[in-house]
């Protein structure tokens, strides 16, 4: 194989090893949306919800649920074995919406962070996020809105 080859193999080879890794990082970082039904001004979602599929121990710490009531998702973390916080996924400091990631959420616009009950942790946002009233029964989270 000659050197020109060589180095045209070589880059397409890195280049294929990036591409991979690139999306097999944004699949691992996939969100997951919860199927949640409306009524009576609340939100609800059943607790198994929680459960990642094909297993009864392995547990979201996280899912998102929509709101016709607000333009943003709304995150719930499971906190303890039966507490829950609901936190609107917008930034206090500019309205950007929020990424999850594992215990905290991140603003990608300028950097905010904040804890999974809500509580800025790193500026420039200097107000909590909105927060939900949550109570639960046996199998079901209910999201007061």
């Amino acid at each position: 194989m000659e050197r020109k080859e060589f180095i045209k193999s070589c880059g397409w080879a890195c280049l294929s090893v990036t591409s991979m890794a690139f999306l097999l990082q944004s699949c691992a970082s996939s969100n997951y949306f919860a199927k949640a039904s409306t009524a009576d001004n609340q939100i609800i979602i059943k607790k198994s919800e929680f459960l990642n599929p094909g297993t009864k121990t392995s547990e979201r710490p996280y899912v998102l649920v929509k709101s016709d009531k607000n333009n943003f998702p709304i995150c719930i973390y499971k906190t303890g074995d039966d507490s829950y916080s609901a936190l609107l996924l917008e930034c206090t400091h500019k309205g950007c919406e929020l990424q999850p990631h594992g215990d905290y959420l991140v603003c990608p616009c300028h950097g905010s962070e904040f804890s999974n009950k809500g509580v800025v942790q790193n500026p420039p946002a200097e107000e909590n996020l909105k927060e939900f009233i949550i109570k639960t029964d046996h199998e079901n989270i209910y999201i007061q809105l």
